[in-house]
């Protein structure tokens, strides 16, 4: 993989990086790598791989290039720690914090982006093995916030319902970018309305009353 920081390569570095960013987002992360050299204008069949590397050096570049430093990170959790840790405003911290993607093109990409690791790697899988989806701010902190503000669940189904809604948020904000830039925006709720709404359902979710199986027949019963 080339290294060089001229100008040059840097730009063309740049290039292969936005349009590898761009396909991933609409087309997932399979997209064939000669398409990605074409959108960025490059003849040479080789340039990607002599520019970044691999397709999974390609993903990692990319990654690096937007995550959130060591001290973003400490600081959101710290944030997130300082309460209070009523349910909805866990939510609402969560839904902010995924609009802000919304703000730039190249934002609302990386948040389709991001959805394909979801895809990939499911968030069930994350909360148990401790890893997180890249630039997702404090996935693990913010499950434990929602089991902290629902004492009364068993730990099991907290996660559950914390997959559930960190999964519905990621869903919602990837969808309106995708219907952004590639719909023009028709249909869309005015953001403060959308906003409201997706914390409504999100904190619905993680609030239904839960319910006990019922063995005579297979399906759960309310409590």
């Amino acid at each position: 993989m080339e290294t060089g920081t001229d100008t040059g390569t840097q730009t063309t570095r740049d290039k292969l990086l936005r349009a590898a960013l761009h396909l991933f987002a609409r087309q997932g992360l399979d997209v064939p790598l000669r398409d990605i050299n074409e959108l960025a204008g490059q003849r040479n069949a080789s340039a990607l791989h002599y520019h970044v590397g691999d397709r999974s050096e390609l993903i990692r570049a990319i990654v690096d290039r937007y995550r959130l430093s060591d001290e973003q990170h400490a600081a959101i959790e710290a944030e997130l720690r300082s309460g209070p840790h009523d349910i909805r405003e866990v939510v609402e911290g969560l839904v902010q914090r995924s609009r802000a993607w919304l703000a730039t093109p190249d934002g609302r990409d990386y948040i389709r982006f991001v959805f394909q690791f979801v895809v990939r790697l499911p968030l069930r899988e994350q909360l148990l093995q401790g890893t997180e989806a890249p630039s997702l701010a404090s996935v693990r902190v913010q499950a434990e916030l929602i089991h902290e503000a629902l004492p009364d669940l068993p730990e099991r189904i907290v996660r559950e319902r914390a997959v559930a809604s960190l999964d519905l948020v990621l869903l919602q904000v990837a969808e309106r970018a995708r219907i952004i830039d590639d719909e023009a925006g028709r249909g869309l709720l005015a953001e403060d309305e959308w906003m409201a709404n997706l914390v409504d359902m999100a904190t619905g979710l993680l609030t239904a009353s839960p319910t006990r199986p019922n063995p005579a027949f297979g399906v759960a019963s309310p409590r």
